[in-house]
């Protein structure tokens, strides 16, 4: 039960915290949070400027297995009727499920340009929380053990965690080394603020069909770190605890920056011709070295007692002596069963961890100066697994003041995201407001179709000043030539 408690823990808190850029702004040429996600991409502006905490804030949720429409059956008003507990765990994937939560909010940041390079500088929060489990997470408590007894086979419940919060500083150059090639740079400074992740979560429990007795082993290894101190203990009734001590944040302040790290944005762009392009980037390759208010969490079957067997906690059934016992002293019979699943809680020394970095590869195709077609791969490794994605998106700029987009993407086990993006230009005010799932903010009075049943709801928003409108240098023309002499 501790074990259960603790992941309930860890979940609520990743899920209060939880950082990724929405792949739409990527595509809006007149945006110059494009540039986040492509370094080395041209920005037509002489400068910009963002408003504190409004400039560019980014929710998004991505979910493989957790819909309403599998939990709940509801009539044609929308109330609900029954509980479908069976149809939701038969629906997960055997292997991997996973929730994705990210926030970023930038409180400053702001870009020049001095010929040809583009220079920007920002300081954002950002976060990202990725849990992955298996169907038997889910599975077992539904289903009961015995279902897996019928079936002649093991259930081997699996999580995997690996949660980030931090601070970031980064410096931007973006530089045209000629007409044609496009580079761009962003080397960051990270502060983290909280960190959790499982090096291994998952139990096996495996019921003989003969005489119905249970092997139980599992194996924990967890660790955590966060700038606020706390503290894990178990007191007497073996019970585990986290408490927080927000208060002490006045003398321990500094914990704000002691757990440094570094990483960087790369970028790639070259111009085939007028119509045809190509780039690349690889983004947040880099690490946190974690330092303040360490735990690790370890836990493993244990030769306890008489229920122990080649490496499991053996359980035949109970016993006439075992009843009396638990009949006299239910409190002592269940300690003895738990001293079989025991829980490790100690302070550990520092350690590093790499952030979850992605990269970008795109193709792109210009009909005229305002349509611009796209074909995008990009792929993310957590704890791994690789999490792989595609996109096409056309982009549509009028007038230098109205920036459209309209885009499709195909992930892991989410087919239905149709993102639209739309930005206003107006002198030197921008405004604009982008989503990589539009249908998955319409609700009726069926939950049917709700935020609840999407597998990506994601909102990227913000207002940011720029000026200095500039149309990109054309291939092949020659941008210098002396001037003709008289007497040639």
């Amino acid at each position: 039960m501790k074990k259960v408690l603790l992941f309930i823990s860890i979940f609520i808190a990743s899920l209060a915290l939880a950082a990724q850029d929405g792949i739409t702004v990527h595509f809006m040429r007149l945006n110059p949070y494009s540039q986040y996600s492509s370094p080395s991409a041209f920005l037509p502006y002489n400068g910009h400027v963002g408003v504190t905490g409004i400039s560019n804030v980014n929710v998004s949720v991505q979910n493989s297995g957790i819909f309403y429409k599998r939990l709940f059956g509801c009539n044609s008003e929308g109330t609900i009727t029954t509980l479908r507990l069976n149809n939701f765990a038969d629906r997960l994937s055997p292997k991997c499920n996973f929730l994705n939560t990210n926030i970023g909010v930038n409180l400053i940041d702001f870009g020049f340009r001095v010929k040809q390079m583009y220079f920007s500088f920002s300081y954002r929060i950002r976060s990202d929380e990725y849990l992955f489990y298996n169907r038997d997470v889910i599975a077992l408590p539904v289903h009961g053990n015995m279902y897996y007894a019928d079936q002649y086979k093991t259930a081997k419940p699996e999580l995997s965690l690996n949660f980030n919060a931090y601070q970031e500083i980064s410096l931007g150059i973006q530089a045209e080394i000629t007409p044609q090639i496009y580079i761009g740079v962003r080397p960051k400074l990270l502060f983290g603020l909280a960190h959790a992740r499982t090096k291994s979560a998952y139990a096996s429990l495996y019921t003989n069909p003969d005489d119905y007795s249970m092997a139980i082993s599992h194996q924990l290894n967890a660790e955590l770190s966060c700038f606020i101190p706390y503290e894990i203990n178990i007191d007497t009734t073996d019970q585990m605890g986290i408490h927080f001590h927000p208060e002490d944040l006045r003398h321990d302040w500094p914990n704000l920056f002691k757990n440094v790290g570094a990483a960087i944005d790369l970028g790639f762009t070259y111009r085939i011709n007028e119509m045809f392009g190509v780039s690349a980037s690889i983004l947040d390759l880099g690490f946190i070295c974690w330092k303040t208010n360490n735990y690790q969490l370890k836990s493993s079957t244990t030769d306890a007692g008489s229920y122990y067997n080649d490496g499991s906690f053996m359980f035949t059934g109970l016993t006439y002596d075992d009843i009396e016992r638990f009949n006299e002293n239910p409190e002592a019979v269940k300690k003895e069963i738990l001293n079989y699943f025991p829980l490790d809680v100690f302070s550990s020394q520092s350690y590093t961890r790499m952030l979850a970095g992605r990269f970008i590869v795109e193709g792109y195709c210009n009909v005229g100066k305002h349509h611009r077609f796209t074909a995008l791969f990009q792929g993310r490794i957590v704890n791994k697994r690789f999490l792989p994605s595609f996109t096409i998106a056309w982009n549509g700029t009028f007038l230098n003041i109205f920036d459209l987009c309209v885009n499709y993407t195909i992930a892991r086990q989410s087919f239905g995201n149709l993102g639209l993006g739309v930005g206003f230009n107006l002198g030197v005010f921008h405004i604009y407001a982008t989503t990589d799932n539009f249908f998955g903010f319409f609700n009726s009075k069926s939950p049917q179709r709700s935020l609840l049943n999407t597998s990506t709801a994601n909102l990227q928003a913000g207002i940011v000043f720029d000026w200095g409108k500039l149309q990109e240098t054309k291939l092949g023309v020659i941008k210098y030539q002396k001037k003709n002499n008289p007497g040639d």
